[in-house]
């Protein structure tokens, strides 16, 4: 039997007018009667048939009397024609979900369902073929409803008074469908209405406590303002939320509103003076190694225009590095908490460049003259050390609670060395890689070294209060 895809192949074009005088007195006798048989009550009992105005029209096998119009010899057509329209109602009424049926309409329900499976076992065409559908059809129904059909003597009889009473059934079930749609899309807008109002109360909620932390911020930031003005230097408690970087070191801050002050303050004397004018010294070593010192060298001259490049990013890388550093310190004091933010950023990215720069230095003399792994792991490197410019700007990594993920993060990329380390091993021998490293050794503990002091805050801790205005974790 046609399933829900042939629902617009409708039953009209089957329907033919009664040539049948018998046929005729019992579609009259069925248009006319007052009752159906047990369907939404107990099924012994025999409920008022619904009358033409209180039902829905949806089937196209009946006139305006409520009567099939069919040929005698031909009911079989009208049948077939009102089982695919049957089959397209029960497919829709199950897309509207689970029915709640009371014991007579859903055993109705369970017979319309057996009438579509018994009779969808044959194919649409033949005479003969419909024939035996409409007797398959018929004991359906009688095998049921006992005394449905009983009344009626011929077969084409009993397949009118079949249709007629599937009809009632269809329609009845097809108003309870409407029913609970209607009622679910209306419950689905209250949900909707309800989950607006939810999530804009919460947003307002939000907005509101973002406001009020914004103001206290600010209120904090004129606070401590006012007290660097009548003090000079303020303490750690006077500091706004976001300046305690550091509950170790509980005096020497500055707190400054414009960029100038801070510039002036590098020859001062804070708790930011040390780490200034380590880094600024450094830096200036730094460049002396790079443009005075290195072209001196013995082995520059025999040096390759690839040499001096790797030479350069690591000058460059260093340089910046230290510059990074001193300006991060510098601008410490600044009472703008997105500049604030923004140094950091600066000082973390100097990091990430230095720490890639050194690997790839050891990675480029290691495989010298194997430059297929060489310039592999320097890829890689320079990878992560991209990764590390970028991550700094994510203001989560910079949260101060969170400084030991900064820290895995450098000590990771300082790991990357293991790789060409561990080849080198295999390809060379562990005594001609030992001997290849051990110059590197000390450099790569001053790596773990300072990284592990930063993230500890020494000596600071041991010392808290003035003795952080010498030194701190962030001089290493």
């Amino acid at each position: 039997m046609p399933r829900a895809g042939d629902c617009s192949a409708g039953g009209t074009s089957s329907a033919v007018m009664v040539q049948d005088e018998d046929v005729g007195s019992v579609l009259q006798r069925g248009a006319n009667r007052g009752y159906g048989y047990g369907t939404f009550g107990d099924h012994l009992h025999h409920p008022p048939r619904p009358q033409p105005s209180q039902r829905r029209p949806s089937s196209s096998f009946l006139i305006h009397g409520g009567t099939p119009c069919v040929d005698s010899e031909n009911f079989h057509a009208l049948l077939g024609s009102f089982l695919t329209e049957l089959n397209c109602r029960l497919d829709r009424i199950d897309s509207y979900g689970q029915l709640k049926l009371d014991t007579g309409v859903e055993y109705a329900y369970s017979t319309l369902l057996a009438v579509r499976d018994s009779c969808g076992k044959f194919s649409d065409g033949a005479i003969e073929v419909g024939r035996r559908q409409a007797a398959v059809f018929v004991e359906t129904l009688e095998g049921r409803y006992h005394h449905a059909l009983e009344s009626k003597e011929t077969l084409a009889e009993k397949v009118v008074e079949g249709i007629l009473l599937i009809e009632d059934w269809v329609t009845d079930l097809e108003s309870r469908a409407y029913q609970l749609r209607d009622a679910g899309l209306e419950t689905v807008n209250q949900e909707l209405v309800r989950a607006r109002g939810v999530v804009d109360a919460g947003l307002h909620k939000a907005h509101r406590a973002r406001q009020s932390i914004e103001l206290k911020i600010d209120l904090a930031v004129d606070h401590a303002l006012a007290r660097a003005q009548e003090h000079g230097l303020i303490r750690y408690e006077d500091l706004p939320e976001p300046w305690q970087a550091n509950e170790h070191i509980l005096t020497g801050y500055r707190f400054y509103d414009g960029h100038w002050a801070c510039i002036r303050s590098i020859c001062g004397i804070h708790n930011e003076s040390t780490n200034i004018w380590t880094h600024l010294v450094g830096f200036m070593l730094m460049l002396g190694l790079a443009f005075y010192f290195y072209p001196q060298h013995i082995n520059f001259p025999a040096s390759t225009t690839t040499d001096i490049v790797i030479a350069a990013i690591f000058f460059f890388a260093a340089c910046k590095c230290l510059l990074c550093s001193c300006i991060m310190h510098t601008m410490n004091g600044i009472s703008h908490q997105t500049l604030l933010e923004r140094y950091a950023c600066i000082d973390y990215t100097g990091i990430s460049l230095l720490v890639g720069a050194s690997i790839m230095t050891f990675e480029y003399t290691a495989f010298y003259c194997d430059p297929a792994p060489r310039w592999a792991y320097i890829s890689l490197t320079a990878a992560l050390s991209l990764a590390g410019v970028y991550l700094p700007w994510n203001p989560t990594f910079n949260r101060n609670d969170l400084a030991w993920v900064r820290v895995t993060f450098y000590v990771t990329l300082a790991l990357t060395s293991l790789f060409p380390f561990a080849q080198l091993i295999y390809n060379r021998g562990l005594e001609y890689t030992s001997s290849f490293y051990t110059p590197a050794l000390p450099s790569m503990a001053i790596y773990f070294v300072g990284a592990i002091i930063y993230a500890a805050r020494v000596p600071e801790r041991w010392l808290p209060g003035n003795g952080a205005l010498l030194c701190d974790a962030g001089d290493v």
